[in-house]
C-alpha cells in the first residue's frame, strides 16, 4: 500500500511540473458514432521541446497512439504555451478505457476515458457558468455526482470575455481539477455565446476556437465571411492561427451520441439563419438525420422564454418553421441566467424586426403534454438551462407567475441548476437538479 501510495503521489508531482492545463477530453471531428471509437484529448503546456506520448490499455496492455501534434498560442497576459493534442482511437463504444500521458518516458498522467455509448446514455447540460464563483464550483461539484457520459454547455462558456487567460483561471481550474476531475474523464462539449466571440480590446478572446475540438462539419465559413465570428486583424491574429481549421467553422456543427442527433448553432447577433446558406445547412442537416429517434438543437439565445432579462433577443424565432417540420423534441438554450421549460408549441412568424426587437406570430400550444400521464408531445419544448453558476436573473418571477408567457410551464430564476438529460431506446427522461443534487423540475418524453 505504502509503495503504490508513493508511486501515485510521484506521477501527481510530474503532472503539476509538466501540465499548464492537464489533459481533457473533447469529441473531435467525429460526428457519427463508429465500430471503433475515438475522443481527443488535449493540454496545454510550457513552449519547449518535451517528449510526449500517449498510451490507452487494452486487453494486450499498452497500446501506442500516434505522436501527439501542437499549435502554439503566444498572447498576453498568458505566457506562449502549446496547446497538444492526440486522438485516443479503437476505442470500444461504451467502454470506460485508462489512457496515460507520458513525458520524456515518464508517466506524469492517468485517467480513464468514457467512449461514446450506442444505447443508453446521460447527458448534462448547463450555460453560462464559468466566473470562478462559488456557484459555479458547487454546480461542478453537483455534476460529477450524476455521473455523465458527457456534458453540453449552451453558450457563455467562460467569462466575460472568452479570454484564454480566463479559461485558465475560472474553466479549467473548475471543471479538471483534482477534487473535480470531469474533463478528464467524459468528453465536454459546447456551443459559443455573446460572452466567448472575439472582442476587440482582448488579443486572447475566442480561445474557444482554439482550445475546443468539435466536429467541423458545420456551415463551410471563412474568416471575413458573413455570418462568421468576427475578427480584427491585427489583433485576433495569435488565437485565429492557433485555431487552424476550426475558426470560424467550429461555431456550428451537428453530432449523434446514441440515437439522439444534436444541431448546434451558433445564435449570436452576426449570424443570420435566414440566410440562404445557413438555412440550406440546417434544413439538411435535419433532413439527414433519419435514423435519429430524437432530434435536439442547442444554441445559446432562446427562442422563447419568459424571463424579463434579454426579453426581446428573439431573433433566432423564424426557424421554427424548419425545426417543427424535421420533428425537432428539444431546443436547448442558456444566456437568460434561470431555468424555463416551456409547452410543447409551435410557432409560424408573421413579423420580424430589427435584431433586439420582438418576433410577432402566431403559437400553437400542446396543452394536453403533461411529462407525466401523457408523454408523447406535439412539437419542440424549449428548455432555458442557462443558470449554471453565473449571477441569476430575475429572481422575482419564480413566484410570480402572472409575468410567465402562457406557455411556460416552469419558470426558476431563485436557484442554480443544471439539466441532467437520460435516453434510453424511446424514452427521453428530463431533469432540472439543484446544486445540493435535489429535482426542481422532470418530464418524461416517449416516442
Amino acid at each position: 500500500m505504502r509503495s503504490l501510495l508513493l508511486a501515485l503521489l510521484t506521477i501527481l508531482l510530474q503532472s503539476q511540473e509538466a501540465f499548464l492545463v492537464k489533459p481533457y477530453l473533447q469529441l473531435g471531428d467525429a460526428p457519427r458514432p463508429a465500430r471503433n471509437e475515438r475522443l481527443d484529448l488535449l493540454w496545454h503546456a510550457e513552449d519547449r521541446d518535451a517528449a510526449w506520448t500517449v498510451e490507452v490499455r487494452g486487453g494486450k496492455g499498452w497500446i501506442p497512439q500516434t505522436a501527439p501534434s501542437f499549435r502554439h498560442l503566444d498572447v498576453p497576459p498568458l505566457p506562449a504555451h502549446r496547446i497538444y493534442r492526440v486522438t485516443l482511437r479503437d476505442l470500444a463504444p461504451g467502454a470506460a478505457m485508462p489512457y496515460r500521458v507520458k513525458q520524456n518516458d515518464a508517466v506524469v498522467f492517468e485517467a480513464e476515458a468514457q467512449a461514446r455509448k450506442p444505447g443508453a446514455h446521460r447527458m448534462i447540460v448547463f450555460g453560462d457558468a464559468a466566473d470562478g464563483s462559488k456557484r459555479q464550483a458547487a454546480i461542478a461539484q453537483a455534476i460529477q455526482a450524476q455521473h455523465p457520459d458527457a456534458v453540453f454547455i449552451t453558450g457563455d462558456l467562460v467569462y466575460g470575455r472568452g479570454r484564454a487567460a480566463e479559461y485558465r483561471s475560472v474553466f479549467f481550474s473548475c471543471y479538471n481539477s483534482e477534487a473535480v476531475p470531469l474533463m478528464r474523464r467524459v468528453p465536454f462539449l459546447g456551443v459559443p455565446g455573446n460572452h466567448d466571440v472575439p472582442f476587440s480590446k482582448h488579443p486572447d478572446a475566442a480561445a474557444y476556437f482554439a482550445y475546443w475540438s468539435q466536429p467541423l462539419n458545420g456551415p463551410a465559413l471563412k474568416a471575413g465571411d458573413k455570418n462568421a465570428a468576427p475578427v480584427i486583424l491585427g489583433v485576433h491574429d495569435a488565437v485565429v492561427a492557433a485555431s487552424g481549421a476550426a475558426f470560424p467553422r467550429m461555431a456550428s456543427f451537428s453530432f449523434d451520441y446514441g440515437k439522439v442527433h444534436w444541431t448546434v448553432l451558433d445564435s449570436n447577433v452576426y449570424t443570420d439563419w435566414e440566410s440562404p446558406a445557413l438555412k440550406v445547412w440546417l434544413e439538411a442537416d435535419l433532413k439527414a438525420a433519419k435514423t435519429a429517434t430524437w432530434r435536439i438543437v442547442a444554441l445559446h439565445h432562446p427562442l422563447f422564454q419568459s424571463s424579463r432579462a434579454h426579453f426581446d433577443d428573439q431573433w433566432m424565432r423564424p426557424i421554427s418553421p424548419i425545426l417543427e417540420k424535421y420533428g425537432v423534441d428539444l431546443v436547448l438554450a442558456g444566456h437568460v441566467h434561470n431555468y424555463q421549460r416551456t409547452a410543447p408549441l409551435r410557432f409560424k412568424p408573421t413579423k420580424a424586426g430589427l435584431r433586439g426587437k420582438p418576433v410577432e406570430g402566431e403559437f400553437t400550444v400542446d396543452e394536453a403534454y403533461d411529462g407525466r400521464a401523457i408523454t408523447r408531445a406535439k412539437g419542440p419544448i424549449h428548455i432555458v438551462t442557462g443558470a449554471g453558476g453565473a449571477e441569476l436573473y430575475d429572481l422575482w418571477q419564480t413566484d410570480a407567475r402572472a409575468s410567465w408567457q402562457p406557455w411556460t410551464r416552469t419558470f426558476i430564476s431563485d436557484q442554480h441548476s443544471f439539466t441532467v438529460l437520460d435516453v434510453d431506446g424511446r424514452t427521453l427522461k428530463l431533469r432540472q437538479l439543484d446544486a445540493e443534487g435535489r429535482q426542481l423540475d422532470g418530464i418524461t418524453l416517449t416516442k
